[in-house]
């Protein structure tokens, strides 16, 4: 059952859906919480609020009252303003883990048919994950290229022609593929449609 025009206690009236700070926050009160050796049970009685609620503002789909913040952080023994510390580094951290979809690099090769999604952080770690995107006809170039690394994915949706090192290879959806990137090599689409690739780099090259 759903109620509109009420407020359940202790959640700020914004009339706003959670929000990435909401979440972010959550994350840093849980981890408080659970550095501390304390239940949800035991901070939500002690700051005399419902398991529910707190259990909801640890996931970061309700945004707390300065009040309950305020109760939370006193069960907690931490000042607010180093709560929001926690949080900015628990950001800082995902950031170097997570890309959002909404978050993505994108680079776009237009004469080429092929756009490049990145999936992982720039310049974090010894591989780059990319989704790549071709057009019917598109792909790398007519010129084989080479560069030091390895190189594996997966075809997600369509065809993909794969030239290395003068062989050639026809993948169709749910088809693999690993090579060495020291060898010649280039790709296009050979799809009536699109075609997606799941691609790996090691090391990154962009």
């Amino acid at each position: 059952m759903t109620i509109s025009g009420s407020q359940a206690p202790g959640v700020a009236e914004t009339g706003d859906e959670p929000t990435e700070d909401d979440r972010t926050l959550g994350l840093a009160v849980r981890r408080a919480r659970q550095a501390r050796g304390l239940s949800l049970q035991r901070v939500a009685e002690a700051a005399n609020v419902s398991v529910g609620l707190l259990s909801q503002i640890e996931r970061g789909i309700s945004s707390p009252s300065i009040r309950v913040l305020r109760a939370v952080c006193n069960v907690l023994e931490i000042s607010v303003h180093a709560l929001f510390g926690d949080a900015e580094a628990a950001l800082e951290q995902e950031s170097r883990r997570i890309v959002r979809i909404n978050q993505r690099r994108r680079a776009d090769f237009g004469d080429k048919g092929m756009v490049k999604e990145f999936l992982t952080a720039r310049d974090e770690g010894a591989l780059q994950v990319m989704e790549i995107a071709l057009e019917t006809d598109g792909g790398s170039g007519e010129d084989p290229y080479n560069h030091e690394g390895e190189e594996c994915g997966v075809v997600l949706e369509g065809r993909l022609e794969l030239y290395v090192d003068g062989a050639v290879y026809r993948l169709a959806e749910g088809d693999s593929f690993y090579f060495e990137s020291t060898l010649p090599h280039k790709f296009r689409n050979i799809a009536n449609g699109p075609t997606r690739i799941l691609w790996i780099t090691t090391p990154p090259v962009w």
